[in-house]
């Protein structure tokens, strides 16, 4: 009897010594996963806050270089705008200078002998005088842009007028007021008054579609090889 108890007391023991050798076991192995875990957090943590910073970092930076490309899309819209202004002031320039075909509202005006004397470049010259005091802003015979170096001038039996002859019928194109132009030519002892005397065929046309084409530009009516331009 003494014996069983000492051996079943002995069982006890040992099974009592294991048990609380797992259990010790078990604790340590938590511990160590909950100060690894713990250590994963922290990490986890640090990491997150460094990648949340070089976000904002990537932010602050996208934010400057979007600054850069507005900065840049509004210089480009300056520049073109600039480039723009100076194609329309060399227009503007060429037009002047009768580099260019013009259009607008005008007069037709065709003058031809009709009797024993002929149409000379005197009486062209002063058809074009009285058109230009009327403040015309384009004029051309037989397609021929008068500017400021244009000739009218005789040639036997022709009418000069850049370096080209002319034969009649003489069509003068006028780009202005028409009712200002006409009233100016059919003033009283004007030049329509004289091409009476002297029986001129004239036919006088209003239209809204005059085109006089431009003065050629190949040197030889408008000549800049002499000049200089003086900068102040």
């Amino acid at each position: 009897m003494k014996t069983f108890k000492t051996m079943a007391l002995t069982l006890v023991c040992l099974l009592l010594g294991i048990a609380i050798a797992w259990q010790y076991n078990s604790v340590t192995e938590n511990l160590v996963l909950a100060q690894y875990e713990k250590k994963n957090l922290s990490e986890l943590v640090e990491e997150l806050l460094i990648e949340r910073n070089n976000n904002e970092n990537l932010r602050a930076r996208i934010e400057e270089l979007q600054q850069e490309v507005d900065a840049l899309k509004n210089d480009e819209n300056m520049d073109m705008k600039y480039v723009e202004d100076l194609k329309n002031a060399v227009l503007m320039a060429r037009v002047m200078a009768g580099l260019e075909t013009v259009k607008g509202t005008g007069l037709v005006i065709t003058v031809e002998s009709g009797g024993q004397i002929k149409v000379k470049a005197s009486h062209i010259q002063e058809l074009l005088n009285e058109l230009k005091a009327s403040d015309v802003q384009a004029l051309s015979v037989n397609d021929e842009r008068i500017v400021a170096t244009s000739e009218v001038r005789e040639a036997g039996d022709y009418i000069m007028i850049n370096g080209r002859q002319l034969v009649p019928p003489y069509t003068i194109k006028a780009i202005g007021d028409p009712e200002k132009m006409e009233r100016s030519l059919r003033l009283m002892g004007g030049v329509l008054a004289k091409y009476q005397v002297y029986e001129f065929n004239v036919t006088l046309e209003k239209s809204d579609n005059v085109v006089i084409p431009a003065v050629r530009d190949d040197g030889t009516v408008i000549r800049t090889d002499k000049l200089t331009p003086v900068i102040p």
